[in-house]
């Protein structure tokens, strides 16, 4: 794709002048699942189009293993892409471990723009929540050391409550540091609970805070394809309503001239508290289907599409907005479950 091409705009992050392209590409476990050629494709084709955004991690789906290498197949293939360090926006996820100070923090993120092959990233985002984990103060001591350091610029948070994040961003200004600058949330067409919820848009009004949309399209089960990794749970319940509705979205997309992925993402991108959309496109095929989202946004329009997709809003009244992922009871089996892959 020539870059004459460039279709993805830019949303402000932070209160310092920083734009980040709307869509992000990577997150859990994209790299590893690929043949290494596509993955540079893919890579290329984004950066080619406006998304030069990318979500990296250092990745284990059980704590036994060794973990995934999806992040040093990324260093390498944006490299063999031709892509200089430069030229693309990295954030990386950080885990909150139970135990550990803020020297802990800095090293894991140390540790895992290592394994890219870089020392620095444009945005750390801080992971879910589990159980007793460390104290708000440490996390925000953490981000403190790494932005004064010159390591990240901004830093965020994953699937945390609006409590959590009221928390955080409480002990972040005792020591001086700005508010996280964005919230990787659950959200797509059909699940809108959280991100569009009262409190979390209190939480927009009063720190300046953005949302960044992770499993934007289920983990493939919002287009129907059969699930062939571990992907996230199904908070309310909600996907033997979607297994409904999906004709109907389907006829919906073909009768706007798109696709249903580019439906799903046309919407998220109306959302004017939006920085970015995460996708897990792994072919040249994906990409370029994602890619066409901006085209459907620009000519069908935010408001028609906000008009025609208001009836599909299916976790409403099945998730508590002020929730998160990390706020289900520790005695919960649904907390850890995840989506095993279809026979």
């Amino acid at each position: 794709m020539a870059s004459g091409t460039r279709k993805v705009f830019t949303r402000p992050l932070g209160g310092d002048g920083f734009q980040v392209p709307a869509l992000t590409v990577g997150s859990w476990y994209t790299w590893d699942r690929t043949p290494f050629e596509q993955t540079v494709d893919v890579i290329r084709t984004a950066v080619d189009a406006g998304a030069a955004f990318f979500d990296v991690g250092v990745y284990r789906a059980d704590p036994r293993d060794v973990g995934s290498h999806t992040d040093v197949i990324f260093g390498r293939a944006v490299q063999a892409a031709g892509v200089a360090r430069d030229d693309y926006v990295l954030q990386v996820k950080s885990w909150v471990e139970r135990s550990g100070g803020a020297e802990d923090i800095v090293a894991q993120f140390d540790r895992a723009v290592f394994r890219i092959g870089t020392d620095h990233a444009e945005i750390v985002v801080f992971g879910d929540l589990v159980g007793e984990h460390v104290p708000y103060e440490v996390i925000a001591e953490g981000a403190a050391a790494l932005v004064e350091s010159g390591r990240v610029r901004h830093w965020a948070v994953n699937n945390w409550s609006v409590a959590e994040i009221r928390a955080v961003a409480a002990a972040a200004e005792r020591t001086g540091l700005v508010p996280p600058a964005f919230a990787q949330l659950k959200y797509n067409v059909v699940r809108r609970s959280i991100a569009e919820g009262e409190p979390f848009r209190g939480v927009v009004a009063d720190l300046g805070l953005k949302v960044q949309a992770s499993d934007a399209l289920e983990g493939g089960f919002l287009l129907g394809h059969p699930r062939r990794r571990p992907t996230g749970n199904d908070p309310g319940g909600i996907h033997g309503l979607l297994e409904e509705a999906r004709p109907r979205l389907r006829a919906l997309a073909e009768e706007l001239g798109g696709t249903l992925a580019q439906l799903a993402l046309a919407y998220v991108l109306t959302n004017d508290d939006l920085c970015s959309i995460v996708v897990g496109a792994r072919t040249t095929e994906q990409i370029t289907d994602d890619l066409g989202a901006f085209d459907l946004l620009a000519r069908v329009g935010a408001d028609r599409l906000r008009e025609l997709l208001a009836p599909y809003w299916l976790d409403k009244g099945r998730v508590d907005p002020e929730s998160s992922w990390s706020s289900v009871p520790d005695d919960d089996p649904v907390k850890y479950a995840l989506i095993l892959p279809d026979a």
